[in-house]
């Protein structure tokens, strides 16, 4: 019998928001190649996955490839203003080709509608650019399906553990981006995950409901994104007992407490966890939850 992926150990109630997508219209994706193909769990939290192989010419009635393009393209939007869209062969390179991606998709008439019901949290240029996916879909003929988040990650030299680089959702309301980072997990089998994020990123929600975020490396200057960090969420530990209080809270811009956070860690005097919901808001300004463990 092949063994139940660590995170639907840790986390079964995930199932519960991945059905409620699906029945929303959702359709989770999984693109990769065929030679990964054995090695992925297609049945994450017992969802079947759509597979989707990035070289396949195969007449489907609409074009992996413009789905591919599409899933750049409104990544790059949902970033917005942080720099860091994906380019073209980076998504070949360090997703399809090594590892795989769960991409959301949505009909083209499920698409419309959420765009022109839905405020988001987005500004109005956000809404502007996507309306133009739509016109550029409608003048290339392109009627598939039309991707609305994903999660990727990729493979770590140390084994069982990935690394976690792209998350976002354009529906955050229904727990869209938890349900792919879930599923991605699964399907990657992954016991342990780092990343990099900011303090200030809204992911942090989503990220912290898969536990406790230990934090590696408290600064990371060199990242594009200023307020950067490593985290980690290891899946094989057992599950916290009870909820801790916060040690305090960090201003996500406060990079002289950063740079001090990272001094403890080290000198190995103190351990820093991010704690759910990831983001508080206090007296109009957000601040993150830290947990900070004396050694």
């Amino acid at each position: 019998m092949t063994e139940q992926p660590p995170v639907e150990v840790h986390f079964p109630h995930f199932a519960d928001n991945v059905q409620g997508l699906v029945g929303r219209g959702v359709e989770f994706f999984l693109a990769s190649n065929d030679t990964l193909r054995s090695h992925l769990h297609e049945t994450p939290y017992g969802h079947k996955l759509t597979w989707l192989d990035f070289t396949d010419t195969t007449d489907k009635g609409w074009s992996t490839a413009e789905f591919l393009n599409l899933f750049n393209v409104i990544n790059g939007i949902a970033f917005g203003d942080r720099g860091i869209p994906m380019p073209q062969w980076v998504m070949v390179d360090l997703i399809l080709m090594p590892s795989a991606a769960v991409i959301a998709g949505l009909s083209q008439e499920g698409f419309r509608a959420m765009v022109e019901r839905s405020t988001f949290r987005f500004d109005t240029d956000v809404k502007h650019h996507l309306r133009v996916v739509q016109e550029k879909m409608a003048a290339s003929g392109y009627d598939g399906p039309v991707p609305v988040g994903g999660y990727c990650a990729a493979p770590s030299a140390a084994p069982g553990t990935w690394v976690g680089w792209s998350l976002w959702s354009l529906m955050p309301a229904v727990g869209l981006g938890q349900a792919a980072k879930a599923l991605a997990l699964s399907a990657y089998r992954a016991r342990k995950l780092d990343g990099v994020t900011q303090y200030d990123n809204s992911a942090l929600k989503v990220h912290t409901r898969f536990g406790p975020l230990k934090i590696v490396v408290a600064t990371v200057p060199f990242h594009t994104s200023p307020g950067s960090f490593v985290y980690e969420s290891d899946f094989t530990l057992p599950a916290a007992d009870g909820v801790k209080p916060p040690s305090f809270l960090l201003d996500p811009f406060d990079y002289d407490r950063q740079a001090a956070m990272q001094k403890a860690v080290e000198a190995g005097r103190s351990e820093f966890y991010v704690l759910a919901p990831g983001h508080l808001v206090e007296n109009g300004s957000t601040y993150v939850p830290i947990l900070e463990i004396s050694r």
